[in-house]
């Protein structure tokens, strides 16, 4: 094994303890569900590590057959191939006349090739090993793991560069009114999507929910303000379609946040973004699983209502309970889509597999 692939697996060992490190210490508060958070976490790091580097291989084993088709027709490589060989065979013999051995002999560890894995590409690999369609909440072990990967992704990892600067000139020029919202998917799959959402100055994402569904989301570039509402439950019903929630997130986001999750059922399902009035921010969202009208997991949008005590909720008793929490209330009801300027554009960013 030479040195650089000697670095490379000692690189890859330090990196695989790091991440159950890390996943052990994030999960230690949610034990009573009865996982076993840090041996999942370990299996799915490794998981996740030996299917990298099957496609890896894979893909190096046909590159190189390719390239050996493309020389066997090529004279002029012929001929550089064949003074090579016999550079190293010059090189091999006075190794041996010296005792020494040459490099060439040594035998080739792959486990470098995990070193030029991208943020991204782990990101994508592990949501493939972990997210199967299925619209109950990944374990206590899952979370932290795709929130760890997702904290070492930044702007240029997604290709945002490019946009940045069109979106400069775009609120230089004031051409932007009402803002343009832009999404750029980069997997989209039965089981969950990576994109990433743009909104420039002032631009405001309404309040709308996630059926079914666990979102991470991370800030890549700027600030915005999140609030999100979770349900009362049981079920509080005002006048109409007007639905008692409660307030779970009310704060500013930046690049230097944390990636924060929201559930079917708690942690902000029904969130909102605004762009700041002075910067204008990108997400990097994972939905597992995502949006999907044949699996009744459309998005509804709602417009947030002061709370007003009606006789419904003041006699279920629940409105103590909401109250003793803390968080403040406001009715839900739901409204028609807004018109909102969203663009899709395609992922023209680092390539992934």
């Amino acid at each position: 094994m030479t040195g650089k692939n000697a670095a490379g697996m000692k690189a890859v060992k330090e990196e695989a303890a790091t991440a159950s490190a890390a996943a052990q210490e994030a999960t230690s508060p949610i034990r009573e569900h009865g996982d076993e958070p840090m041996d999942s976490a370990r299996k799915l790091e490794e998981e996740a590590q030996v299917g990298a580097e099957t496609r890896l291989r894979r893909e190096e084993e046909e590159s190189a057959r390719k390239k050996r088709k493309r020389d066997a027709a090529d004279p002029a490589v012929i001929q550089r191939t064949e003074g090579a060989s016999a550079s190293a065979s010059t090189a091999a013999a006075a190794a041996a006349a010296t005792g020494q051995r040459s490099d060439d002999a040594l035998p080739r560890c792959r486990c470098s090739l995990r070193l030029s894995l991208s943020p991204l590409q782990r990101l994508l690999d592990a949501c493939r090993r972990v997210f199967d369609g299925s619209s109950t909440p990944p374990t206590s072990a899952i979370v932290p793991y795709i929130q760890g990967l997702m904290e070492k992704i930044g702007p240029h990892d997604v290709g945002l560069t490019q946009e940045l600067n069109f979106f400069h000139k775009m609120n230089a020029a004031g051409r932007q009114n009402p803002p343009i919202i832009t999404c750029k998917t980069i997997h989209d799959s039965s089981n969950f999507t990576i994109a990433v959402f743009f909104l420039p100055l002032r631009a405001v994402m309404p309040l709308h929910d996630h059926p079914g569904m666990t979102v991470f989301s991370k800030l890549l570039v700027g600030s915005a303000h999140v609030e999100a509402y979770d349900w009362v439950r049981p079920r509080v019903s005002g006048w109409g379609s007007a639905r008692l929630a409660e307030k779970v997130l009310d704060h500013d986001v930046t690049e230097a946040s944390k990636t924060w999750v929201l559930f079917p059922d708690s942690g902000g399902n029904m969130p909102r973004f605004a762009a700041g009035e002075e910067t204008h921010c990108a997400f990097l969202d994972v939905l597992a699983p995502p949006y999907s009208s044949t699996e009744e997991r459309d998005c509804t949008y709602y417009k947030d209502i002061p709370y007003k005590p009606c006789r419904c909720a003041l006699k279920s008793g629940l409105l103590d309970d909401a109250q003793r929490h803390g968080r403040p209330l406001a009715w839900l009801e739901e409204v028609a889509e807004p018109d909102l300027r969203i663009t899709n554009l395609p992922y023209q960013g680092p390539a992934v597999f």
